[in-house]
């Protein structure tokens, strides 16, 4: 019956010759991953949002002697912990109000044979990463109301946009955990760590969505723009890329190529105005300096980065950090959440970074 019932999950996915790259830290990356696909290891790929997790993880899987098994995805970020349990573990008939007749199967169990892929692991609660420890350890799940320990066969990759070892340290990840995924780890590079795939990436999405009519940037923007292109940032990686070249086709002329004034706001935001150049005295290097954490962070606390400050020798105290906080919320370019969010940047806090980063060079 299991046998029968996984085959449901299966369908084509991402391999190796589907990721798009020229740097030289992907080719690293790549042939790295390529010999952990080999293994029968877990896997933990760390890395910004947008910079192609779930590719990595879909290409291991084909690549493993496990690719005739099912690759099943789960989400933390957009499923409900409520629902968490009887979806990963599955349930027992009249185990709960609305619980189907005869019980329903886990997606550990779905994934039996194959790779179960535990995206955004970083989001998941206390309580529910100690079940989880268990289920890795001895291999076995029991479904919500039951008492029979059902065995699995699975392979592990789990995946984050949080930095993991800091988040031990505030309280919010099991330090058991993180050891028993991080076996084999991986850190996917961010599209500023790997500049040369940009007009790559670009052109291989132009392709797509010119329906193959067009394959250079160069034909659709001039070449002050393709430059802004390759300066820009991209705090949102691959995904925010392909967002703009899909805008830059939706808005581009057939009688003249496209300008750097006539490419997304958020890239060009501030990029003419007088101020721009003074916006970084304006702001004060401290300012700026908490700003960046924040973004390369993904999320953190005033404590962490006043351990950031002492660590690189910085005159800044708790307090002032604080005062910096402070400031750059009512300006708009932070939000502090609470709980283990800690404080993030926001889209105009992103525009702003970039503009002082444009005007820089």
């Amino acid at each position: 019956m299991r046998r029968r019932t996984t085959k449901i999950t299966r369908s084509n996915h991402y391999t190796f010759d589907d990721i798009i790259y020229k740097s030289n830290a992907m080719e690293r990356l790549v042939e790295k991953v390529k010999r952990f696909a080999l293994t029968d290891s877990t896997i933990l790929i760390q890395g910004e949002s947008g910079t192609g997790k779930e590719l990595i993880a879909q290409a291991i899987h084909c690549a493993s002697k496990r690719a005739s098994g099912p690759f099943v995805p789960v989400n933390f970020a957009s499923m409900p912990m409520s629902l968490l349990e009887s979806e990963l573990f599955g349930y027992e008939e009249g185990s709960f109000t609305g619980a189907k007749k005869g019980g329903k199967r886990g997606l550990f169990e779905e994934a039996h044979g194959g790779t179960i892929f535990l995206d955004e692991i970083g989001d998941a609660s206390l309580e529910f990463q100690c079940r989880l420890l268990r289920v890795i350890q001895e291999r076995q799940v029991r479904r919500v109301g039951g008492l029979k320990e059902i065995p699995i066969d699975v392979r592990l990759i789990a995946a984050t946009n949080h930095n993991l070892p800091e988040e031990i340290k505030k309280g919010n990840f099991r330090s058991d955990l993180y050891y028993r995924l991080n076996v084999l780890p991986v850190r996917t590079p961010s599209l500023r760590e790997r500049k040369t795939d940009i007009l790559v990436l670009s052109n291989y999405f132009l392709k797509r969505y010119s329906s193959n009519k067009i394959s250079s940037i160069y034909e659709v923007i001039n070449e002050d723009a393709v430059q802004l292109l390759i300066d820009y940032d991209w705090p949102g990686n691959i995904r925010q890329l392909e967002n703009a070249i899909d805008y830059i086709m939706s808005t581009a002329n057939t009688d003249k190529k496209t300008d750097k004034s006539q490419l997304p706001e958020y890239i060009t935001d501030n990029l003419d105005k007088p101020g721009a150049c003074m916006l970084k005295d304006i702001l004060g290097s401290n300012m700026i300096w908490v700003l960046e954490k924040i973004m390369r962070s993904d999320g953190i606390g005033r404590r962490y980065l006043a351990a950031l400050a002492k660590k690189e020798e910085l005159s800044l105290t708790e307090g002032q950090i604080r005062n910096l906080l402070n400031s750059a919320e009512l300006l708009g370019f932070v939000k502090t959440n609470t709980g283990r969010k800690g404080t993030v940047l926001t889209e105009k806090g992103y525009n702003m970074l970039s503009s002082i980063k444009i005007n820089e060079v």
